[in-house]
């Protein structure tokens, strides 16, 4: 037993109030409460409703038992005055004399249960305590008044008899009898009975979910009936559970309630009022608890499931599929665009965007299915006994096209693609954690593609996610270890010849791997927050060899160093540069940051501020990729004297591609229109050079000049001699 002390095993501590004027009254209950064994009870009086009040605002009370009749007024309207007022306890009525009509209507108020003061016992006080103050009771307002199963209240006010269907799992024909001649006294035609004698039978009839109540006989021949509801409630099922015993005893009692029952009656001591009254209580608190779980697992924006819903729902789905050799299908989804919306629109039209995604993905399923929200943009879909793999990929197919089309948010349409990771019980999968990974595994293989797109799990993606969470581990020892390197890639001016800068490229010494190249971990280091102190490494390292260089005497040289968007996002980066230049004491001029410019515009405002600041301060700021479907003249002009890097790309082919050649020669021009610089990056031939030297490009970087370089290589005849190719002519001579 689970009392007030949250220790299984010790009595349950609880201070009660009774509601009771009358003396002799009194004296009985204090009598019943302390021969309840395992209940220690803490009993407070109050003779009128008036001082009741008072006590419940002052003390800590965990359930209140409340007269019938107190001289003119009802308890029952006590019970409802502090159920509208929000009184969240539980509250007991108590009346002299057996009355269906004084039942309903403590029911109707929002009373936990309806006592008899004639004939009661400490066994059935106790246990009435124990259920209304045990941690599953209900006591959320919303769930008072619900109306009940079998005898609900008409327009006026008069009670109107439905179907009550009853699952009766009883081993012995004679209680059987009893127990169905019982039930029609109370519900005569409406009855809708259906015997059981055998457990498993009764638990595969209890998971169809289609009878409001099921009462068990606590044995079942060799098998024990608490056994049954322990395992029905384990699979889902939610249909309340009254307990029947040829004894009273507590310590049934008390593993009744842990098994999940919502009541325990002995047979030799039932009435046809007592069970009516066992049964309407038991659907109205088995609905009240339904109603708090379907809160709790509701996600309040959509009205989708949310991710406790989405869980338990799987759980349960593979359990039945473990049963009836069934297959289930996980979807997960994250919507490609979101955050960009969020951040143009605001958060008003991005939960707009949610609700309307949510509508379509509910029309794109089976009533059978879940849809569930795990948050921010990532949605998810539980599809039940699932044929084959071509039923999801149909699915996913009917998804995309409802994501590929535009979704109104107020004034204008905003376009939002997905990416659909989908996985397969059993065959990707052997219970539920894993089916997550391998569809979270499988939607990853789809991201960024702006189109949207499906993927099935396979294999060779576990591989490949292993791969990347063992990279990350060792990314990370490589920054503790100080295994990076810069490298140095010379720009050299086109008139000249000769060398006015480096950019400087990152390299990682893997003891056991080699060389690593950027690319094999540069993003993982975005998506993990690693490259903020790789960043600050660069940075540091660049200043200090700048600083090594001037102190040799070379000829100042500029150093580019690529910045990207979760830096331009740290708050102390400003600051951080600041530093390391006063450190080494460098010209600002010298150092030069590059950024891309789909950078810029995640977060475009911030990235226009931080590089004034940087521009303020001297430091030089480079357009990197330019060109590649973002430019624009508004970044250009927020700038003076930035430096324009054309994309390797269109350098590759302009010995090949007009329109490259047109593009390349169209940015030189617009560049110089504006006074500023252009870097062409990726030469390799003597034809590109040529090109851009015909074209006026300001100055060049690529393997025709040099392959970047570690900083031990690089000496003074780099520093003061032309590095163009010998065979190329210059257009301005050399002092």
């Amino acid at each position: 037993m689970l009392g007030a002390s949250g220790v299984i095993g010790q009595p349950m501590k609880l201070t009660v109030l009774l509601v009771e004027d009358d003396d002799d009254d009194y004296a009985l209950v204090q009598e019943l409460m302390v021969e309840i064994q395992d209940l220690d009870v803490n009993l407070i009086r109050a003779s009128d409703y008036d001082t009741a009040l008072k006590t419940l605002l002052d003390a800590d009370v965990q359930a209140c038992l409340v007269d019938f009749c107190i001289g003119s007024e009802s308890g029952v309207e006590f019970v409802r005055r502090l159920k509208a007022i929000g009184c969240t306890l539980p509250m007991i009525i108590l009346t002299g004399a057996e009355d269906s009509g004084v039942d309903q209507q403590a029911l109707a108020a929002g009373a936990a249960n309806f006592l008899d003061k004639s004939g009661l016992d400490a066994e059935r006080l106790g246990r009435v305590l124990r259920y209304a103050c045990s941690p599953s009771t209900c006591t959320d307002q919303a769930c008072q008044n619900l109306p009940s199963v079998g005898m609900l209240t008409g327009a006026g006010g008069q009670a109107q008899a439905t179907d009550m269907r009853v699952l009766l799992i009883e081993d012995d024909e004679d209680d059987y009898f009893l127990t169905k001649s019982l039930l029609a006294d109370i519900f005569g035609r409406h009855l809708k009975m259906e015997w059981i004698a055998s457990w498993q039978p009764a638990l595969e009839r209890a998971l169809e979910g289609q009878h409001d109540v099921a009462i068990v006989d606590y044995r079942l021949g060799a098998r024990n009936g608490l056994e049954l509801v322990r395992e029905a409630v384990h699979l889902g099922c939610c249909m309340p559970f009254i307990v029947l015993t040829g004894e009273g005893n507590r310590e049934i009692d008390l593993e009744a309630m842990r098994a999940g029952a919502t009541d325990y009656l002995v047979k030799g001591e039932i009435t046809a009022p007592l069970l009516e009254r066992s049964i309407r209580y038991a659907i109205e608190r088995r609905k009240a608890e339904r109603h708090l779980a379907e809160l709790a697992q509701i996600d309040q924006l959509t009205g989708l499931a949310n991710r406790y819903h989405f869980r338990e729902f799987l759980d349960r789905s593979i359990a039945i599929a473990d049963r009836q050799k069934s297959h289930v299908g996980l979807m997960l989804i994250d919507l490609n665009r979101f955050k960009a919306v969020n951040d143009t629109y605001g958060h008003a039209a991005g939960d707009l965007l949610l609700r309307d995604i949510a509508s379509r993905l509910k029309d794109c399923v089976r009533p059978s299915d879940l849809v569930a929200r795990l948050g921010g943009d990532e949605f998810t879909i539980v599809i039940t006994d699932v044929d084959d793999k071509a039923t999801l990929a149909d699915t996913a197919e009917r998804i995309l096209a409802e994501m590929r089309k535009p979704v109104n948010i107020g004034s204008c349409d905003v376009d939002v693609g997905a990416s659909i990771g989908i996985a397969h019980y059993p065959t990707d999968a052997d219970c539920a954690d894993s089916i997550i990974v391998s569809a979270d595994t499988a939607m990853y293989a789809g991201k960024g593609q702006r189109s949207g797109s499906f993927h099935f799990y396979t294999p060779e993606m576990h591989r490949r996610a292993a791969y990347r969470i063992e990279l990350e581990r060792n990314l990370r020892r490589a920054i503790r270890q100080q295994q990076f390197e810069l490298y140095f890639q010379p720009q050299v001016n086109l008139s000249t010849g000769r060398l006015i800068g480096f950019e400087a490229l990152l390299r990682w010494n893997h003891p056991e791997l080699g060389l690593v190249a950027p690319g094999e971990f540069i993003e993982l280091a975005e998506e993990s927050s690693l490259i903020l102190p790789i960043g600050e490494w660069v940075l540091e390292t660049t200043c200090a060899q700048l600083a090594a260089w001037r102190d040799a005497g070379h000829p100042e040289v500029h150093v580019a160093v690529n910045f990207s968007a979760r830096q331009f996002q740290n708050a102390g980066i400003l600051e951080f540069v600041r530093r390391t230049l006063a450190r080494y004491d460098l010209d600002p001029r010298l150092l030069e940051i590059e950024i891309t410019e789909s950078d810029i515009l995640q977060k475009p405002a911030e990235a226009y501020r931080l590089l004034t600041s940087f521009s303020e301060l001297g430091i030089r700021v480079a357009l990197d990729d330019f060109g590649t479907g973002y430019s624009s003249l508004n970044h250009l002009r927020a700038f003076p004297g930035a430096i324009i890097k054309i994309d390797r790309s269109f350098v590759r082919d302009v010995e090949f591609a007009q329109s490259s050649r047109a593009i390349v020669q169209s940015l030189i021009a617009m560049t110089h229109d504006l006074d500023l610089k252009v870097v062409a990056e990726g030469v390799e031939t003597t034809a590109q050079l040529n090109y851009l030297q015909n074209h006026d490009c300001d100055i060049v970087q690529g393997f025709l000049i040099s392959k970047p370089i570690p900083a031990s290589a690089i000496n003074a005849e780099i520093f003061n001699t032309r590095l163009l190719p010998k065979a190329f002519p210059l257009t301005e001579e050399v002092a």
